[in-house]
């Protein structure tokens, strides 16, 4: 559907924007992609490298891109960790 194409690939041209913005920053090494909007998966991926590497800062260019393993869980169990971890 060339439709739903092309809403994903809007949607990972404005988040590579933003992680290029970001990573200007922090310098990361890897951004972890979670939450809800993980679960699209491989094809996000491929618009987010694609337009992060048009926009990163030459030094952030080799910045690596992931799904989260525990994808939507990932917020809730963080927080039930950190909540067992309080004393």
């Amino acid at each position: 559907d060339q439709l739903a194409v092309d809403g994903v690939e809007e949607f990972g041209e404005y988040l590579a924007k933003g992680l290029a913005d970001v990573a200007v920053v922090v310098d990361p090494s890897l951004f972890v992609i979670g939450g809800g909007v993980s679960k699209a998966g491989e094809i996000l991926l491929t618009y987010i490298e694609k337009y992060y590497r048009k926009r990163a800062f030459f030094a952030n260019k080799d910045t690596q891109f992931a799904i989260a393993s525990l994808g939507n869980d990932a917020g809730i169990i963080g927080a039930a960790s950190l909540a067992y971890s309080i004393d």
